[in-house]
């Protein structure tokens, strides 16, 4: 273990090891959203905020949006090292799944099939649409409701051209069969704006489950997105939808081959409106999102439905942002959001399933009041927020935030130190509340899963990034978990966990040619049963490199210490602990512009060819390699 650890900070400390004086041209300073709800450029936010660029996505392209992710700093991403099929579970900060909330441009994006979680599937992103990625790590109950108990993660999408069209064709090629395509084009004309996008995925794929002469468990992937939007000089409007469809294979379970297959289907569209005027603007968010999963599995060499679940999520905001004066920004508003659930199965003989809850039986709904202050004076700043959530079925509940910190500009560098106490819940799902006979037992007397987080952060760099040190300390008390009781097969609130950790993390560029970083995190919870999966320690670290023009080689890294993991024995029909040792990996991305409009990309991941354990019973992927162009028009 000290030799696991020792090697990994020598790699994330690489980046500070030999800092220089050299100048850089200034850039432009970026700016995120995600802090409070209106633009902020990224060094004056009250927490430290993560944000991929599209500029940094570069680096990973040839990798889905689960593995971008796992290279985020206290992110672990369960599964992600397995067969492309499995489920990809976070662990970020020592938390799970339902702590977290994932955004699309802003707005919720919900699988309300999940039995303890609302988190949209990783597994039905296209990397190819995405713009940037930004993250808020800690409570952000206040800002955002239900589930942001410990990160919110936006995934901003491809945004319209200035042009009448323009646009970009891919394709790609890779290992276990892999091949896919992409297409996008956007444009402008008049005050009109549109953008496309489509994608096709399939694989052979491995085995999912470890053994012996197992099958293969292929997938393919389809993904449709559009948008049409309408703005003049004070007010803009768009429509967006969105299609995205995974069919795949997959195993009985640990060391357990099967004849499965899972369809998946998201369906979404919405509507965004925004008025600006002197000293603010009026926002207005809406989603409706719609989830269909069947399992199938094989019988007399027919593959027959199992059971599916059915899920319907309406989401809807509207909210004020003022600026008062340059000390006082405020955001004010409410949220209205309703969830339904269907389910089906296969009766014992039976032929065809049969309804055992409908979409018309089950509702879950809220209605929230929201506001947030960011108060500055010369270098002092506080951020106070509450937020009222009133449930169908646990009626009220109230958050709140409180984030004073230092701010300091050093001409082009900039100095921050903060505190923060803040409030968050997650609310029960509809599969806890309503069960899912024989399974689950309904138990309409669920209260929220609560925490209070208490938090550090420290950060100091350049504005524009070319030189970023950031480090949180954090500490989080965890009441009224969801925890399935198999005596009375319901979900009940009755465990309690402290979490604590620390997260560090660099960014220097050398000069054009040269760009390091790396990260590291450690959490550890107090309870053991919630430990299953979760590491204490992980690092990341990067070597980015622009040899000759046009050309760039990025080198990561990825360390993952010792972890529990349990599965069922079949031979023995009980539950077996493990501990799944530590594991490096190493990952080459090359990328190399033929023309202005012609992109090529090279992607290794493993490229060691190492060989480790994720999940138990589970295999991984070997040294695997995705090879791509890219046409821009």
């Amino acid at each position: 273990m000290k030799k696991n650890l020792i090697f990994a900070g020598m790699l994330f400390v690489t980046g500070i090891s030999q800092l220089s004086a050299q100048e850089k041209e200034e850039k432009l300073i970026p700016e995120v959203t995600i802090a409070a709800k209106a633009k902020q450029q990224l060094h004056k936010t009250g927490k430290n905020v993560q944000l991929l660029t599209s500029k940094d996505l570069e680096k990973f392209k040839g990798q889905n949006a689960a593995e971008i992710l796992n290279q985020v700093s206290g992110y672990q991403i369960t599964g992600n090292f397995n067969n492309g099929p499995e489920p990809k579970s976070l662990k970020i900060r020592g938390g799970k799944l339902a702590n977290v909330l994932i955004l699309v441009d802003g707005i919720p994006l919900k699988d309300v099939t999940g039995n303890d979680y609302t988190a949209t599937d990783l597994r039905l992103f296209a990397s190819e649409n995405i713009e940037s990625i930004e993250i808020l790590n800690g409570a952000s109950s206040v800002l955002y409701g239900s589930n942001a108990t410990v990160s919110v993660i936006n995934i901003k999408t491809k945004k319209s051209s200035q042009q009448a069209l323009e646009g970009r064709i891919g394709a790609r090629i890779g290992s276990f069969g892999t091949f896919g395509q992409n297409l996008s084009a956007q444009g402008k004309i008049n005050q009109w704006n549109y953008q496309f996008s489509g994608s096709n995925e399939k694989s052979d794929g491995i085995s999912a489950a470890l053994g012996e002469n197992f099958d293969k468990d292929g997938f393919e992937k389809q993904n449709a997105n559009a948008t049409v939007g309408y703005s003049t000089q004070n007010f803009n409007v768009n429509v967006n939808a969105g299609y995205q469809h995974h069919y795949y294979d997959f195993d009985n379970g640990a060391f357990d081959d099967g004849k499965y297959k899972g369809n998946d289907t998201q369906k979404f569209s919405g509507l965004n409106a925004q008025y600006s005027y002197e000293k603010g603007n009026i926002t207005f968010n809406s989603r409706i999102s719609a989830n269909e999963r069947i399992v199938r599995n094989l019988n007399n060499n027919t593959y027959q439905d199992q059971y599916s679940y059915q899920g319907q999520n309406i989401f809807a905001e509207l909210y004020n942002q003022t600026q008062f004066s340059e000390h006082i920004n405020f955001v004010a508003g409410i949220q209205y959001e309703t969830q339904n659930l269907g389910y089906k199965s296969l009766p014992w003989g039976g032929t065809s399933m049969q309804n055992v809850l409908t979409l018309g039986e089950t509702e879950i709904s809220n209605f929230d009041v929201f506001a947030n202050a960011n108060l500055a004076y010369q270098i002092f700043h506080l951020d106070l927020g509450a937020r009222l959530n009133n449930h169908s079925k646990y009626d009220n509940h109230f958050v709140y935030s409180v984030n004073p910190f230092i701010l300091t500009d050093l001409d082009d560098k900039f100095l921050k130190i903060g505190y923060s106490y803040a409030t968050a819940f997650i609310a029960p799902t509809l599969y806890q509340s309503y069960g899912s006979l024989p399974y689950v037992l309904p138990n309409f007397d669920l209260k929220p899963e609560t925490n209070a987080s208490h938090e550090l952060d420290f950060s100091f760099g350049k504005k524009d990034r070319t030189f970023v040190v950031n480090a949180s300390v954090f500490s989080r008390k965890e009441k009224d978990v969801f925890v399935y009781n198999w005596d009375n097969r319901k979900f009940l609130n009755v465990e309690s966990n402290k979490v604590k950790g620390v997260e560090l993390g660099i960014q220097y560029h050398f000069n054009e040619k040269v760009n390091v970083g790396g990260n590291f995190s450690f959490a550890e919870k107090d309870n053991p049963a919630t430990r299953l999966r979760s590491p204490k320690q992980r690092a990341n670290a990067f070597l980015e490199i622009l040899p000759i023009k046009n050309n760039r080689i990025n080198i990561s890294y990825q360390y993952t210490s010792k972890r529990n993991d349990a599965f069922y024995d079949t031979s023995s029909f009980s539950t077996k602990n493990v501990e799944l040792e530590a594991f490096h990996l190493f990952n080459l991305n090359i990328n190399q512009k033929i023309t202005k409009s012609l992109d090529t990309y090279l992607n290794v991941g493993n490229v060691l060819n190492t060989s480790y354990t994720d999940v138990i019973g589970f295999t991984t992927k070997p040294r695997n390699i995705t090879l791509g162009v890219e046409y821009k028009f």
